[in-house]
């Protein structure tokens, strides 16, 4: 009985003074409690639902939820399998005084019990001060309007006490099984076990080169297509597994050649940093795999929020390059009465216009196959085409052009054309390329989805005979000519509201004259509102990656501080001096942290290529943005690395001077 009443302050005492332990793990418990509240207290804010638009951002929300879970559950499994190891002796030692496994089990309940209660307690607290920022970063990230209020969500507080009431089940099991699977003796000595070398490194460095240079080949082969995901989830896998297999190997194997060198190893300065590594290999391996992975997530997630962010404007002009577009038949309505609409509108409502273009167009799907297109492949439907007449280009472009018969002008919004005619259902042009970018088509320089071609051809006349020429090949009505007039717009979001919508009204009554109207500023708002969602994440998820980093760095320093205590104790007393030992850890701590941040570095640059493609699916094909964007982060992120390098070796410092 009187062990059971020791075993509650047992376990405050076993917090209290493992403070330099515990209050790390604590720390990032807090922190992820107070994310997942954050995405759930917006996703249960019935605010976010009434909102315009917000749907696209509550479904990114969603998803994010879901990737959020899939990384905390192994991040706090991982920073508590540290606790595990580092309190064994402390176990033994109770164990060899006495106390049973059912007494040393019911400790470790209770510790995680009040590291439960505290995590919980502090993250809903802080997300209660935090929660309503963080709806207003939402909300200004989507356009959507920030003077919204937003409540407290008693769901969101109790979905959250129930998930991390099973993250720390699963914790306090792994804790539980520890003790059940170790005799006392060896509690006690597991804090000090060596690790067995890896089998054969030099065939494992070969393979985690292989499959490193397999992940980048990935990475350079991908295309922009339906194969895109999955080309990133293999690019992103072997990576993963390349890392470890190079630390792992490839450390051992560096290690085991130093050994062999007497002139290097048996150097005061060198001797305990390589036998250090040694000793713990595989766990030394393990942790800057781990920091080499988390510093390349930081650096892509940081890159592609601020490459969003930066480019969101180049992303809505690629779906909506007008505010207002007005499709319609020539004979019906007319371009005068629809540039005056639109003109007379915009003054109504105090906007200024940036642009104003009227022209015609036909619009067909067409299989482009080389230097063929049209008819030879029209059931694959490969690409848009407009067909266009030379007075329509120079009305667009303000630039004057000369075309005879059987010339063409072709303009891409991907990649270029590449030949010098074309054979379209038949008919044998001269292809010339356009020069510079073409409104209201933006370009992106690269093969991406929903590729659009513009044939600029000599008058209208030519125009009817290549739809003629085109329908008996093909064996189909060609779509009717159409004339388009679109007007981008400078001024506020309230007032392009109210313009839209008495368009819409004025275009009521105009039914059968065949009037459609596209509505950008709408369409703008879902843009920003869906990237807003992704921004958010980014933010986020930034935050977190870089908290899993600096955990990995910190319990790496720790473990690695209590084990090096006696080499260092051992060394001085034989006669090495205060400044060897501190060149030596500043050596060791120097070569240690270097390699994962080079090879994050490395992994991040190789991945702007692939994140590139996968900005396209978003519709951003802004590359030099982005490499800019790339640059500009990885720069930050080394200053920011080394400053949390020298802040976590502090307790590496204090524990080895201690020891002293």
């Amino acid at each position: 009985m009187k062990k059971w009443k020791l075993l509650p302050a047992l376990a405050v005492k076993g917090v209290t003074q493992n403070g330099n332990i515990y209050g790390p793990y604590i720390a990032a418990c807090i922190f992820s409690v107070f994310t997942y509240y954050i995405f759930s207290s917006i996703l249960c804010n019935d605010l976010i639902g009434t909102l315009p638009y917000s749907t696209y951002a509550w479904m990114m929300l969603l998803l994010g939820k879901i990737l959020l879970i899939l990384i905390l559950v192994p991040f706090v499994y991982y920073a508590n399998s540290f606790l595990v190891k580092r309190r064994k002796k402390e176990m033994g030692l109770y164990m060899i005084l006495g106390m049973e496994r059912k007494h040393l089990v019911t400790l470790v309940f209770l510790e995680t019990l009040a590291v439960y209660v505290l995590a919980v307690c502090g993250g809903i607290f802080l997300g209660l001060i935090l929660a309503k920022l963080f709806f207003l970063l939402l909300l200004r990230l989507s356009s959507l309007p920030v003077e919204a209020e937003f409540t407290f969500s008693w769901f969101a507080a109790a979905e959250t006490l129930l998930f991390f009431a099973a993250v720390s089940l699963l914790t306090f099991l792994h804790g539980a099984a520890g003790v059940f699977r170790v005799r006392g003796v060896e509690l006690l000595e597991g804090s000090k076990k060596g690790e067995k070398e890896p089998r054969f490194p030099i065939p494992g460095v070969i393979l985690g080169v292989l499959v490193t240079m397999l992940a980048y080949r990935t990475v350079f082969r991908a295309r922009l297509d339906s194969t895109i995901f999955g080309s990133f989830f293999l690019a992103v896998l072997l990576v993963v597994v390349g890392t470890y297999l190079l630390f792992t190997f490839g450390g051992v194997a560096v290690l085991k050649l130093l050994r062999s060198r007497k002139k290097i190893y048996y150097r005061p300065e060198n001797f305990i940093t390589i036998s250090g590594m040694y000793y713990r290999m595989k766990k030394s391996a393990a942790s800057l795999a781990n920091i080499c992975i988390f510093s390349t997530m930081v650096v892509i997630t940081l890159t592609c929020t601020v490459a969003l962010y930066a480019g969101l404007e180049g992303i809505r002009y690629f779906d909506y390059a007008y505010d207002a577009e007005l499709t319609y038949e020539e004979e019906g309505l007319g371009r005068e009465t629809a540039e005056k609409a639109l003109t007379d509108l915009s003054e109504k409502y105090g906007l200024s216009v940036l642009r104003l273009d009227t022209w015609g167009n036909v619009w067909l799907y067409c299989g482009l196959e080389g230097s063929r297109a049209g008819a030879q492949k029209p059931e694959a439907e490969d690409v848009e085409l407009y067909l266009l007449a030379l007075e329509d280009y120079e009305r667009l472009t303000g630039e004057k052009e000369h075309l005879e018969d059987g010339q063409a002008l072709l303009y891409s919004t991907g990649r270029a054309y590449g030949y010098e005619e074309m054979d379209f259902a038949g008919v044998q042009l001269e292809v010339r390329t356009v020069p510079g970018p073409l409104y209201p088509w933006p370009n992106a320089g690269k093969s991406y989805f929903g590729e659009t071609y513009v044939m600029v051809v000599k008058d209208q006349g030519t125009v009817s005979e290549l739809l003629e020429t085109w329908e008996n090949a093909v064996g189909k009505e060609a779509p009717d000519q159409r004339t388009r007039t679109g007007v981008l717009l400078e001024g506020t979001k309230e007032a392009k509201t109210a313009f839209m919508e008495e368009l819409k009204r004025w275009k009521s009554g105009r039914e059968e004259e065949g009037l459609t109207v596209k509505d950008g500023v709408e369409g703008s708002q879902v843009i920003y509102a869906m990237n807003g969602g992704l921004l958010f994440i980014g933010i986020l998820f930034g935050m977190i990656f870089f908290m899993c980093l600096l955990l990995v760095m910190y319990y790496k320093q720790l473990s690695e501080g209590y084990e090096d205590q006696g080499s260092f104790a051992i060394m001085q007393k034989v006669g090495m001096g205060e400044e060897d030992i501190q060149s030596t850890i500043r050596r060791q701590m120097a070569m240690v942290f270097a390699l994962p941040l080079a090879a994050a570095l490395i992994h991040s640059a190789v991945g702007i290529v692939m994140v590139d493609l996968l900005m396209g699916v978003l519709r951003m094909f802004q590359t030099t943005l982005l490499i800019r964007c790339g640059v500009g982060v990885g720069l930050g992120f080394t200053l920011v690395y080394l400053l949390s390098y020298r802040l976590t070796c502090r307790a590496y410092y204090q524990i080895v001077v201690r020891s002293r």
